[in-house]
């Protein structure tokens, strides 16, 4: 769970720089981003949570979780729409 928080948190700051570079905003795709790393830190704090480690400080501060990201802990993302990018 801890890897897949890494890859979502990457993912999303990966598009932040990609856009800040460009200067173009992608807001739909952004959310999605956040959303997604959102559930997988659930997932994670979770599966903490579930062996007895019930302090999720840590992970925000080693993992470097957005406040945003936070936020939609917990909140599963719709699934996407056939034929939608």
């Amino acid at each position: 769970m801890g890897r897949t928080l890494e890859q979502a948190l990457a993912r999303l700051r990966e598009f932040d720089t990609a856009h800040a570079a460009t200067g173009t905003a992608a807001s739909t795709a952004r959310r999605r981003l956040v959303m997604e790393a959102g559930h997988a830190l659930w997932m994670f704090v979770v599966q903490r949570e579930a062996t007895g480690l019930r302090d999720s400080r840590h992970i925000m501060r080693t993992y470097n979780v957005p406040g945003e990201v936070q936020l939609c802990m917990g909140l599963i993302p719709a699934p996407s729409k056939p034929g939608a990018k």
